[in-house]
């Protein structure tokens, strides 16, 4: 159970709600984006691979997270997420009025560039100031609310998509933004005092073991590996989870079962970021990483070659357990094998990858339907991309005296 009491302030679980209720909202959207894809179709003409290029902008948010950081560092996170949601809102309140595909796209990466602010960024850092204690424990809750909004916002929005009103759901979308800018300027703020951190805190700080500075660390190889074990796995977010909706389609899905189906695809993503922290602690999170990845690459065959119920009710939520386990484990990699001290700066260059990620994945699942009518080739594509992203981990050293690249 965790601790909510607060000494510092009483309103410090509201903050967290809030950055909960955040990143549910920005990446809810993202688990319904094939659900948008078949409409925009129709209305606009437009291929699949145009309308899936949107995701590349995605790649916006890794390469504005430094500029984002700075701002929040020098403003706090509550004017970053004001802005961050406003930014979100306008996007989606003006997306109804699309006429041609370059407001599509201008719009998408008003959407992604945003992200990190609206997310990662304010929950670290708030989560840190409020429960430096057990910010563990705190930080899970929070960012379960990445699959809550997988589960909960193509179901608010599945009615209105399901009877081709999808100008009706990005209306929906903008005016929740806008609820939950209104939420963050009443209720998140920053402690006045940090709270001193206990024993607990102490022990993982001094688990650091040996803070290499950062020109030491881009020399070994295992820094290398894990960047492209990394830039591997995070094509889940680009070519797998906004394409599984328009995948179900494709497969004879009705539209009616669509959103419960796609919710329960997050809900089991739920369990496994609740399960996967925890086994982490017991058999180390590079372990528990590699498990993910084989595991959702062992579901994508199955999904790919067997068309049936089956797939539909069985398969995808197992899939999808696996697939919500490597978001919560990928950061805690990075904390065992750097330590804490310099943990944002070394993460940031660790995931720039998934600009690339980001980038080919829409094309790559874009073309594979464009081509084949399906997407049963790029997902083969990533399984395999997982596979490999694996063995990377398992050649990385866990140890800091990686031997040097000469």
């Amino acid at each position: 159970m965790l601790n909510w009491n607060n000494k510092n302030d009483i309103h410090a679980p509201i903050v967290m709600l809030v950055v909960f209720l955040s990143s549910a909202l920005s990446i809810g959207p993202g688990y319904a984006f094939g659900m948008f894809i078949k409409p925009l179709n129709h209305e606009f003409n437009w291929t699949t691979t145009e309308i899936s290029f949107a995701l590349s902008f995605a790649a916006a948010g890794t390469i504005f997270s430094p500029i984002l950081g700075t701002f929040m560092d020098k403003y706090g996170a509550r004017k970053l997420m004001v802005i961050a949601l406003i930014s979100m809102s306008f996007s989606f309140l003006l997306r109804p009025y699309m006429t041609q595909i370059w407001h599509w796209y201008v719009l998408s990466f008003i959407q992604y560039y945003a992200l990190p602010g609206s997310t990662g960024l304010p929950a670290g850092r708030l989560v840190g100031m409020w429960y430096p204690n057990i910010r563990g424990r705190v930080m899970g809750f929070v960012t379960m609310g990445n699959n809550f909004g997988g589960l909960s916002i193509p179901l608010l929005i599945g009615f209105s998509l399901a009877d081709n009103n999808w100008r009706i759901a990005y209306f929906e979308l903008g005016f929740i933004s806008l609820l939950l800018v209104l939420l963050t300027i009443f209720f998140v703020h920053e402690p006045s005092k940090i709270i001193s951190n206990d024993i607990n805190e102490k022990k993982i700080i001094n688990n650091d073991n040996n803070n290499h500075i950062l020109r030491d660390l881009i020399k070994t190889k295992s820094f290398y590996l894990l960047a492209l074990s990394f830039m591997l796995g995070n094509f889940t977010y680009s070519a797998l989870i906004p394409q599984m909706p328009d995948y179900l389609i494709i497969k004879g899905l009705s539209r009616n079962n669509l959103p419960l189906l796609v919710s329960l695809l997050a809900t089991f993503g739920m369990f496994g970021k609740a399960s996967f922290g925890y086994l982490s602690e017991i058999f180390t999170s590079k372990i528990m990483m590699i498990v993910s990845l084989l595991g959702q690459a062992f579901f994508i065959f199955f999904i790919i070659y067997l068309n049936s119920d089956i797939v539909m009710w069985i398969i995808f939520p197992l899939f999808g357990f696996f697939m919500g386990a490597y978001g919560a484990v990928i950061h805690l990699v990075i904390q065992d094998m750097y330590g804490v001290s310099n943990f944002g700066k070394i993460s940031g260059i660790l995931l720039f990858g998934s600009v690339i990620s980001f980038f080919i994945g829409p094309l790559l699942s874009g073309q594979s339907v464009d081509k084949t009518g399906d997407y049963a080739f790029s997902f083969f594509i990533v399984a395999i991309m997982f596979i490999v992203g694996s063995i990377f981990l398992i050649m990385t050293s866990t140890s800091y005296r990686d031997k040097s690249i000469q």
